[in-house]
């Protein structure tokens, strides 16, 4: 499995409205993409901190063709307003032991 994690600084006092677009009109499209397993987002259990949006995919080759279609890029758009900052991208591997 593969796995894109973005972290991101919430613009103050706007983290409902993130939220809320984020699970109305991003989370369907994610999750309609070949090879999504999940798609969520992680906010900070003591309230601050960046939100970190995860998806994760079958294959990393399946992410890549996620971003390639500008579906990707596409979502981003619907929430950049809500970023105080430039994202953090990181991409990871899910390696199981035998």
């Amino acid at each position: 499995m593969f796995v894109r994690q973005g972290s991101f600084e919430v613009v103050p006092g706007k983290l409902d409205a993130l939220r809320e677009t984020y699970n109305r009109d991003c989370i369907p499209i994610v999750r309609a993409a070949p090879g999504n397993v999940d798609v969520y987002l992680l906010e900070p259990a003591g309230n601050e901190g960046p939100i970190i949006a995860v998806t994760m995919w079958q294959s990393e080759e399946q992410a890549r063709a996620y971003d390639a279609s500008g579906t990707a890029q596409a979502v981003v758009a619907k929430v950049k307003s809500f970023f105080a900052g430039p994202p953090t991208l990181r991409s990871y591997r899910i390696r199981r032991g035998a």
